[in-house]
């Protein structure tokens, strides 16, 4: 398995319980994304899936250090080439809601159950 399959299961294990597809679906949902693979002491524990301005982070696993590079590289990236970054994130996933809050990102509407949010100017500069 390479590790942009392995971070794209570990993305899946993370949000499965909240949607109602199986792993097959959601791959085949999120083909057209960039998945960068979250590492730490060699071992794939995450990833960050990018298309465009839009980002979403998922592990499966807790990592033990900071994932602030990542995150720098990506989020910071995504502002600069498109002048913001935006998510979404399940309105009961609270956890996920301060992270992305954490971040920068603020609420810019509701849709369908989601909290949609943008991040203009990342906390981890």
């Amino acid at each position: 398995m390479t590790p942009q399959e392995r971070a794209l299961l570990m993305i899946y294990t993370s949000v499965k319980d909240r949607l109602p597809v199986g792993a097959h679906e959601f791959c085949e949902a999120v083909k057209d994304f960039d998945v960068i693979p979250l590492t730490e002491s060699g071992k794939v524990f995450g990833g960050v899936l990018i298309k465009g301005n839009e980002l979403h982070v998922g592990f499966a696993e807790r990592p033990k250090s900071s994932v602030r590079r990542y995150i720098r590289s990506c989020l910071n990236d995504t502002i600069v080439k498109y002048g913001s970054a935006v998510t979404s994130v399940s309105k009961d996933n609270l956890n996920g809601l301060r992270f992305c809050e954490r971040l920068g990102f603020v609420k810019v509407a509701e849709q369908n159950g989601n909290i949609l949010l943008r991040c203009d100017r990342s906390d981890y500069d």
